[in-house]
């Protein structure tokens, strides 16, 4: 009877071992496989939200592709680049970008001008708070969709405390135009503020405050309005690229999120006349 239980036990102990070393096994490669991917689980309620069961294209590069570094120097300054097709065939009409676990998923909307100047990139830097898909969603004006994403690695990017004040009013407008004029630069001094920093001389939160939208006129033509969020960086920085020069003037007006000021400035024959 003692021989008998002994068995008994070893057997169970053995048993225990291997579930023991199955259960290691399983939670490396649970691990090892929320290292290699993001989450996908808020994708899947945006994509809900704002489009439904509709169906996205996702191989066509020609048509739309999406830049962002897969492990960013900065996370609250990631650099993100949208190229676009001049396809008139299949013009744009809007295109969302989307960080989806940032906690504003929602990054930016821009808003295409039907027959306006063809766009052909957008640059921009954003906040990436955790290991992220990077994705953006166009819609044609003949309700197509198409879908690009990239993963980007990043810890943080949201409660970065901000930078040390520079020179600068609140608001200032300031352009970069390319040599040839067929891209634009253009930045807004503003604190950008994400609602998720900490004030690093109080250690008092610091209130969202942010430019929530712009839009741009080219020849006294709008050319793109944009809805911003949270997850654009400090001191919003767009780059604008065309397939043709911007005629002039070229406007900016940007608008405050808690003082709904207006920030505006305009551009002629290379000379900047700023007004808030």
């Amino acid at each position: 009877m003692t021989e008998t239980t002994s068995v008994v036990v070893e057997g169970h102990s053995a048993a225990r071992r291997v579930l023991a070393a199955l259960l290691i096994v399983l939670t490396a490669n649970v691990a090892a496989a929320q290292d290699s991917q993001p989450s996908s689980s808020a994708w899947q309620f945006l994509k809900d939200k704002y489009y439904g069961d509709h169906a996205m294209g996702v191989v066509d590069e020609q048509f739309m592709s999406l830049e962002a570094p897969a492990n960013t120097p900065d996370a609250a300054a990631t650099p993100v680049t949208l190229h676009f097709a001049n396809d008139p065939t299949r013009a744009i009409k809007r295109v969302r970008v989307f960080i989806d676990n940032n906690p504003s998923p929602l990054a930016a909307t821009f808003e295409f001008t039907t027959g306006a100047v063809p766009i052909t990139a957008i640059d921009m830097r954003v906040r990436v708070d955790r290991f992220t898909s990077v994705r953006a969603v166009a819609e044609t004006a003949g309700g197509d969709l198409e879908m690009r994403s990239t993963w980007v690695k990043a810890a943080g990017g949201c409660s970065v405390p901000p930078a040390a004040a520079g020179s600068g009013a609140l608001g200032e407008i300031r352009f970069r135009p390319s040599m040839d004029a067929k891209s634009l630069q253009v930045s807004i001094r503003h604190p950008n503020s994400s609602g998720f920093q900490i004030d690093p001389r109080t250690n008092a939160p610091i209130p969202a405050h942010y430019i929530s939208s712009l839009t741009l006129q080219a020849g006294g033509k709008p050319v793109l309005s944009a809805d911003l969020g949270i997850s654009i960086s400090e001191n919003p920085t767009l780059r604008i690229a065309t397939d043709r020069p911007l005629p002039t003037p070229v406007m900016i007006d940007a608008v405050d999120s808690e003082t709904h000021a207006h920030y505006s400035a305009t551009m002629a024959d290379n000379r900047v006349a700023a007004a808030q």
